[in-house]
């Protein structure tokens, strides 16, 4: 019996002794969580890539050389691999696709090796407009959220909360609840203030709202994210009222997607930059970010016939946004909010979302039901609907009508869609029209360019005009203040139609102007998605791989980079990173997601 005592009390000090880390040499203990080998690394500068070692330590890089041989509890191989900084996004929407948890990893935007968004852009803050900022904080942080998230306060939306959609300057006492507005974002953790100045209501604002407003970021060291007033043919005075922003506030101006819309002004982009570069040499500090493709809008296709040609004199004829909202107007305020309730996507419905709505007037409340209808107006419209097709038609068979509908159409496709060479047939019926140039099918239908519009429109064609050039592009991409911004979403996969960038930006920015075109070395590039939009934010452990810096790397294959998004069927991963990791932890290996949600809420401390 003592025997068998012995024995077993000595087996379990045998493997006591095997199993404690006093009986190795510290030599066997990993002393990293995951070490990358072999790799070449573009560090975020405009230097080459060198082949490098790197190991990472607690959601940190705490050690880079020519060569590791460490122990650590993941090793990866990147040879013949080029190692970067996650990617920065500066310009994204995806705040709206995050709020639903199917959503949170924010996949389409991890599959392009982006580690950081920031979100709240174009007036529209980075949570809901009946929340506060902390609410989305603490839902992403409790929940998790793929990539790192910093949000921005929307103008827009603290102008709506304070005055509805009211075409007018604000009394001092509504400006006085706008700025408490804003400073309560600020104090919450948000990173600056955004607007969009060709939206309702944010186009209604003077220039001196947005100056007072942009002042309360700056005892929190904020940043001011612009969509400009215009981009098209006022794209210059647009530019001068930023840069005078950025005068009177002494807050750093970041202008978001930097372009110039429509044929008849590209090389604009050359006097924006010139003042943008002066600007700047008076020690301003002004940037900016690009999406690299030829079209815009989330949504890009736009339809051939013009709304008004469309429908001719019979607008009254037709149902109209007017006839909802007076529909609307006729309710209680109690049954307002029921219908509000079944159609609003924020759920559960909580206490104070509903104390919101009581709060408001009758006419605001009108205004954010019928909003909460999404752009069922426009669904309603067009070939698919029976009625206006009928009018339309009846209109055609006339023929001075006839005539005066062609010109239109002709004018349009001229003046606004930059001309039937660059406007695009993205889907089709007649499949083998797809990619093809209005001008390219009007010559295989022997048709008028007006006619081959029609009768694309009639049949339900989708079509997007290229109203940005390439040299613009490429001249914006070579500017040293010129970050990446995808103005992307996170959309449901495979549901409706989106722009591409949403999927494709940065490797195709990548693939396309340094790998393919060389209008940019591969290193520009990658600066411009890491360090300098870090830089631009003040973020002082983001964007470079540095020891000490955040473990937030991609490791790419260069050589086998594919963004198959098209404008036919824009829902496509991108393929081309092999490993994806976010402080510190694995959300891509060997091409495919982990399922990890390891991205952090970034607060801006005061």
């Amino acid at each position: 019996m003592w025997i068998k005592k012995f024995l077993s009390f000595f087996t379990l000090l045998l493997t006591f002794l095997l199993f404690s880390p006093v009986f190795f040499s510290g030599e066997d203990v990993p002393q990293y969580d995951v070490l990358i080998k072999n790799g070449r690394i573009y560090d975020g500068s405009l230097k080459e890539a060198l082949k490098a070692d790197l190991a990472l330590k607690q959601g940190r890089i705490v050690k880079i050389s020519p060569s590791l041989e460490d122990r650590a509890s993941r090793i990866i191989d990147a040879e013949g691999l080029f190692v970067t900084p996650g990617f920065i996004d500066l310009h994204t929407h995806v705040d709206e696709g995050m709020y639903f948890p199917e959503n949170r990893a924010c996949l389409n935007f991890l599959t392009q090796g982006v580690t950081t968004v920031i979100v709240g852009h174009c007036g529209a803050s980075g949570w809901p407009l009946v929340e506060k900022a902390e609410d989305q904080m603490k839902r992403w942080a409790e929940e998790g959220i793929g990539p790192n998230s910093a949000l921005l306060v929307g103008h827009g939306d603290v102008r709506r909360i304070v005055m509805g959609e009211e075409d007018r300057a604000p009394t001092p006492e509504e400006l006085e609840k706008m700025k408490s507005l804003v400073r309560e974002a600020m104090e919450q953790g948000a990173s600056g203030l955004s607007t969009g100045l060709i939206y309702v209501p944010g186009n209604f604002s003077k220039t001196d709202e947005i100056i007072e407003l942009v002042k309360i970021v700056k005892p929190y060291g904020g940043i001011y994210h612009t969509h400009v007033r215009n981009e098209g043919p006022k794209l210059i005075e647009a530019i001068k009222e930023a840069i005078e922003i950025a005068e009177k506030t002494g807050v750093p101006t970041h202008i978001s997607h930097f372009k110039v819309l429509g044929k008849e002004n590209w090389g604009k982009v050359k006097e924006a930059c010139q003042l943008i570069e002066a600007a700047r040499s008076r020690g301003l500090k002004i940037t900016a970010d690009q999406y690299p493709y030829q079209f815009s809008s989330g949504y890009p296709y736009r339809s051939l016939i013009p709304r008004n040609t469309w429908l001719g004199g019979n607008g009254k004829e037709v149902l109209q946004a007017e006839d909802l909202i007076e529909v609307f107007d006729n309710l209680r305020d109690s049954e307002l909010i029921e219908i509000y309730k079944k159609t609003t996507p924020y759920y559960p419905f909580s206490l104070n979302h509903e104390e919101f709505l009581k709060n408001l007037s009758h006419k605001r409340l009108v205004q954010l039901v019928f909003r909460s209808f999404g752009n069922v107006t426009q669904i309603l419209q067009g070939p698919e609907n029976f009625k206006e097709r009928m009018l339309f038609w009846q209109r055609m068979k006339n023929p001075e009508e006839g005539s005066t509908i062609r010109e239109e159409v002709r004018n349009h496709i001229e003046k606004n869609l930059s001309g039937a060479e660059n406007v695009i047939v993205a889907i089709c019926g007649e499949k083998e029209l797809e990619g093809k140039t209005l001008k390219e099918v009007a010559e295989i239908k022997g048709k008028s360019i007006e006619d081959t519009a029609i009768e694309l429109e009639l049949m339900g064609a989708k079509c997007i005009p290229f109203q940005m050039c390439e040299d613009d592009i490429e001249y914006i991409m070579k500017k040293e203040y010129v970050g990446t911004g995808s103005d992307g979403t996170s959309p449901f996969y495979g549901i409706g139609l989106t722009h591409i960038r949403s999927y494709s930006t940065f490797l195709h920015k990548i693939k396309k102007y340094a790998l393919e075109r060389k209008a940019v070395s591969v290193a520009h590039v990658i600066r411009s998605q890491t360090s300098l939009p870090a830089e631009i934010m003040n973020w002082k452990d983001l964007g470079w791989i540095k020891e000490g810096y955040r473990a937030d790397i991609a490791i790419l294959d260069l050589e086998n980079l594919r963004t198959e998004t098209s404008i036919s069927n824009p829902h496509v991963y991108s393929q081309g990173v092999k490993y994806l990791i976010i402080n510190g932890e694995l959300v891509i290996e060997e091409g495919r997601y982990t399922g990890k949600l390891p991205g952090r809420v970034i607060k801006l401390k005061k």
